[in-house]
């Protein structure tokens, strides 16, 4: 079994739902007692945060770069950074490191295209939503990602930052969402992007009609399939 080498705390609640699904995962294919073998290093996020606020992604790829060496360093085999946000440097950070880093991006692309849809509504933070290091991996997929309006990504970024990194569901906020949801049906959209790894703390796949692309589970399966790679069942 390959060891899986999480870079966490961005929140540590999505976090724990990676720990989480990655054992699951692993000893639904493995049976027994199995459980993942991981290392893990995880971040505070409110000195992440901080860079955020700053833009100062030059900071944040140094800091996640050294972490990645690190884990390297104690025998991780690959590399998964548990935040969509992050990603913006994941690029950069793969030209650091001699191992793999299995990017939630691409990973969900090719769920999406599998699917056969060519269109999606992307959710996640501002820096999420408005760069383009996501949809640039969706669209080598020939995937549109379409956002929602000025009004509603700033409600969401809010939402994001103020409650859903700090543990905080509420029906208000899960029923917004909905209704953002609901008004990309018209566009011909089929399914969402929960482009936030605590979206998916908030919104069940039974609450909508469209189809939900789970980042975090996609992402957690891709390790799961990695580290299990060359082991027969």
């Amino acid at each position: 079994m390959r060891i899986i080498g999480i870079i966490g705390g961005l929140s540590w609640f999505s976090t724990a739902v990676y720990y989480k699904i990655i054992n699951q995962l692993t000893n639904q294919q493995l049976g027994g007692l199995h459980s993942a073998r991981i290392l893990m290093h995880s971040m505070d996020f409110e000195e992440f945060n901080l860079l955020l606020q700053k833009n100062n992604w030059e900071e944040i790829e140094k800091t996640i770069t050294t972490i990645a060496l690190q884990l390297r360093n104690a025998g991780a085999d690959c590399i998964i950074i548990a935040t969509n946000t992050a990603h913006l440097v994941a690029d950069k950070v793969r030209q650091n490191i001699d191992i793999p880093l299995l990017h939630i991006a691409e990973e969900t692309a090719k769920e999406i295209a599998s699917q056969k849809l060519n269109k999606v509504l992307l959710l996640g933070t501002k820096f999420t939503m408005e760069n383009n290091f996501f949809k640039d991996k969706l669209a080598k997929f020939g995937i549109e990602a379409i956002i929602p309006n000025d009004f509603d990504r700033e409600f969401i970024n809010q939402s994001i930052f103020n409650e859903l990194t700090k543990g905080r569901f509420y029906e208000e906020t899960k029923r917004r969402y909905l209704s953002i949801m609901e008004k990309v049906k018209f566009e011909g959209v089929r399914g969402v992007i929960f482009g936030c790894t605590e979206i998916a703390l908030l919104i069940a796949k039974e609450d909508t009609d469209l189809q939900i692309f789970d980042t975090a589970f996609i992402h957690c399966k891709t390790a799961v399939d990695f580290s299990l790679q060359d082991i027969s069942k």
